[in-house]
């Protein structure tokens, strides 16, 4: 999930969001993780009703903060097409999979399920087709092959995110097998993992480049600056 990394559409870099947006996704890349630990839980144990209610509340609040940035953006910015179809992917991601949540605590559990998987899938689809977006302009603006493109494409954490989350919505939610049905709960945890790395890089550089700006000493009058400024101010008319 991007999650997806939601970064700016009117920076020159897709991997360095403003600082508000990278709190906001690691924010919601927290409540994600602990829900889908919740996730894993309740796949493990017989009475799996309460650990998969705690998991969807965690999930409902993590998709909050993700909502925010894009709605921002369409609100206040002048965006491309593309920025448009990027946000919209998000949005209707996050709105599939805290509808889906929400359903979860219906008393009606055998209908109520299929609402959550359907629209848990449908919510990781969008987001790998955001992240897939996102990351094509950049492989194919880089010379290279065809599959030196695909690989770049491919270690995109942010594709790398929404993979494990289709796969988390199709192997987790329409699994016969038991362990089939584990791996795809566990796949929400590695891919809620994985998005909480792009914001935290994020951050991690906007302090580096603070800390370097601040720690710059101003600059000093070297012997030739003096000699410069001495022969303009003789040069000048009285």
């Amino acid at each position: 999930m991007a999650v997806s990394s939601v970064s700016s559409k009117n920076e020159s870099s897709p991997t360095s969001p403003p600082r508000s947006v990278a709190i906001a996704q690691l924010f919601g890349a927290v409540l994600f993780s602990l829900g889908s630990a919740c996730f894993v839980w309740a796949a493990w144990v017989d009475d799996w009703v309460l650990p998969l209610r705690l998991g969807c509340g965690f999930w409902i609040g993590g998709c909050v903060p993700y909502l925010w940035p894009p709605l921002k953006q369409e609100l206040l910015g002048s965006l491309t097409a593309v920025a448009h179809a990027s946000n919209a992917l998000q949005v209707g991601g996050m709105l599939s999979w805290a509808v889906g949540s929400a359903f979860a605590f219906r008393d009606d559990l055998d209908t109520a399920l299929l609402v959550t998987n359907g629209a848990y899938l449908a919510g990781s689809a969008c987001l790998l087709c955001d992240a897939l977006l996102q990351a094509w302009p950049f492989c194919s603006n880089t010379p290279s092959t065809c599959g030196e493109r695909a690989w770049l494409l491919l270690a995109n954490l942010d594709v790398h995110a929404g993979l494990f989350y289709v796969l988390a919505g199709a192997f987790g939610g329409y699994a016969s097998e038991t362990a089939l049905l584990r791996f795809g709960n566990c796949c929400w945890l590695v891919g809620s993992l994985i998005s909480g790395v792009n914001p935290c890089l994020a951050l991690c550089a906007g302090a580096q480049r603070g800390a370097r700006a601040s720690s710059t000493p101003p600059a000093e009058d070297t012997p030739k600056k003096v000699e410069l400024e001495a022969k303009a101010a003789s040069a000048s008319p009285v």
